[in-house]
């Protein structure tokens, strides 16, 4: 066997491997079930019907079922509980019959258990209150003064956000506890959700009361959240805030920001940040759902709620983004990634047929379940999301934009991975100059076409396996950082024999030494990103290179040594964009 056929068996080798790793490992099929409105309207209505169907005499609501034993939880939440009202009343909102009626019964336990300082007012049932409880209670009356029309609440409303706005602190962090023993907030106690919840309960209530000044408070707390607040509260991995996606889309609608764009460049950011946080974690659990994603996902599932809060937080960051024309290339990555964990949260659902094989049918049937339990805050999130992801639905078919790095960034990796300075090293040593740089031409033209050839087919195979761009992103900047690492850490090679004939040059040229197996993969996911001229020119630019390059024999140069230094460095860089790109498609939407 020719030195030649055994580098090409190689490099078939090679290819099947990245192939492996890219398509079965960094980008396997994503299952995002496609649902109507009407379906998930239907789903919304199951998910407030067990609410309404399992509400206690005295406005409480099941907290926590064993559906095989057929036993409750004495335990109870009373932050879940003002969470489930909120709910309830974004259902009444769509006409879902009972849930305000179950709602304001739940308001009736609420009131009973009032405690009052002053100008402001709170709820606990024990010696502390806590701020969650207070945003989540603002939030839902406000949802029932929208919905209903009503004022009935307006001063009991104006006392509980006075309460949230004697607990943010100057810098817009919010205390999560007062302890009425000894009648004082809790110094430097903070919650990961509370500052959310507060946040959006204070946004809403501007957006019916606006000249009291809640928002400018909400403000304070919206920019807290996006600059300092991971870092302040030592919060790692950065948080991926549901709460934060309602309250972005309440600060874009204030009626005292500029239309057109009204967030601040820092909450811009943050929506951005957001999206990609939340949807990174629903790519991941769509990607679990598909034929094989047990075995390279593991087998997370996640609850009703987890379902929900990402729906929930998504939804909220589209609402946003469709009132900052800044956001316009985020409008349909957040749509896809809400209707794709929406449609994946019905189908968890309990269904009435499942409902059957339990004991107590009416306690199962429209619930989620883990480990054969359900929690009310199950059923809340979840019922939150599908129903704020119904609009989300009605605006399909959306925009396939998607954003995607910098085209520069693309050049460099291409470059850096194909390493011409590297490549250099390959090219056959005998004749003229004049052929050698004829065979660098052909060779790398040769190259360039089939890679090209290839990659033309991206957008058909990225559909046929079910993945999608930022997928193939992290698989493709995986497989150029693994490449240009080993280049990195070998010396460049010039044993490639001498050939006769102009065919039998070209050839070890174009293949393998001008085509690296993980370009072959990473190509699709270039032109998934930045089409065809951008992959172009990132291949004229290592054709040429090589080309200048390849004119003389590197290895009786004395330039050797040097060269040899250049080609780690182009290596590294390729490393350095290789992890950019990474970065950039762990964190896209």
């Amino acid at each position: 066997m020719t030195a030649f056929v055994r580098r090409i068996a190689w490099f078939v080798a090679a290819v099947a491997a990245c192939g492996v790793l890219a398509f079965g490992i960094g980008a396997p099929p994503e299952r995002c079930p496609a649902l109507t409105p009407s379906e998930m309207q239907t789903a919304a209505v199951a998910a407030a019907d067990w609410l309404i169907d399992n509400q206690n005499t005295d406005g409480t609501w099941l907290y926590e079922y064993d559906r095989v034993d057929d036993a409750a939880s004495d335990d109870y939440n009373i932050v879940r509980h003002a969470g489930v009202m909120s709910s309830l009343y974004q259902a009444g909102a769509r006409d879902i019959d009972g849930a305000t009626e179950s709602a304001d019964r739940g308001l009736e336990w609420m009131l009973a258990n009032v405690v009052e300082r002053g100008d402001w007012a709170g709820v606990t049932t024990g010696s502390t209150i806590q701020a969650g409880t207070n945003a989540l209670l603002l939030a839902a009356l406000v949802e029932r003064r929208v919905a209903t029309g009503e004022s009935t609440y307006d001063d009991f409303m104006a006392q509980l956000a006075g309460f949230l706005q004697d607990q943010v602190e100057p810098s817009g962090a919010l205390l999560a506890y007062y302890d009425l023993e000894p009648d004082r907030a809790r110094p430097d106690t903070y919650s990961i959700y509370y500052t959310g919840e507060a946040y959006w309960a204070l946004g809403r209530l501007h957006s019916i009361d606006p000249t009291a000044g809640w928002g400018d408070t909400a403000n304070l707390m919206g920019d807290y959240m996006a600059t300092v607040r991971d870092d302040e509260e030592e919060i790692w991995p950065p948080l991926a805030d549901h709460w934060s996606g309602y309250g972005l889309a309440e600060t874009a609608a204030f009626p005292d920001r500029p239309p057109g764009t009204p967030l601040t460049e820092e909450e811009l950011e943050f929506v951005r940040r957001q999206g990609g946080l939340i949807g990174q974690r629903v790519r991941s659990i769509s990607q679990r759902f598909g034929p094989w994603g047990v075995a390279v996902r593991g087998t997370f599932t996640p609850r009703g709620g987890g379902y929900g809060v990402f729906g929930e937080g998504l939804a909220g960051l589209w609402r946003a983004a469709q009132l900052d024309e800044r956001l316009v290339d985020e409008r349909a990555p957040l749509a896809e990634r809400a209707a794709c964990i929406g449609g994946l949260a019905v189908e968890a659902q309990a269904g009435a047929a499942e409902a059957a094989d339990y004991p107590d049918p009416s306690k199962v049937e429209g619930a989620w379940f883990i480990d054969d339990v359900t929690r009310m805050d199950d059923q809340q999130h979840a019922l939150s999301a599908l129903l704020l992801t119904i609009p989300v639905l009605e605006a399909a078919p959306f925009d396939t934009g998607h954003p995607a790095p910098a085209a520069w960034l693309w050049i460099l990796v291409v470059l850096g991975t194909i390493n011409p300075v590297r490549a250099a090293f390959g090219m056959p040593r005998e004749g003229p100059a004049g052929r050698r740089a004829s065979l660098a031409v052909l060779g790398g033209l040769l190259g360039s076409a089939i890679l090209l050839l290839v990659a033309a087919g991206s957008g058909w195979l990225i559909d046929q396996l079910d993945t999608s761009e930022p997928a193939m992103r992290l698989a493709a900047g995986s497989l150029c950082l693994l490449s240009a690492a080993i280049d990195l850490a070998r010396r460049p090679s010039s044993e490639e024999p001498a050939l006769s004939g102009m065919w039998a040059a070209v050839m070890p040229v174009a293949v393998p030494l001008f085509i690296r197996p993980a370009l072959l993969i990473a190509g699709l996911s270039v032109v998934a990103d930045r089409g065809m001229s951008t992959y172009a020119i990132g291949l004229g630019m290592s054709v040429a290179a090589l080309t200048a390059l390849g004119a003389s024999p590197i290895g009786d140069d004395p330039r050797r040594p040097v060269l040899v230094w250049v080609a780690r460095l182009v290596s590294f860089v390729a490393v350095a964009g290789s992890v950019l790109l990474i970065a950039d498609a762990v964190f896209d939407i």
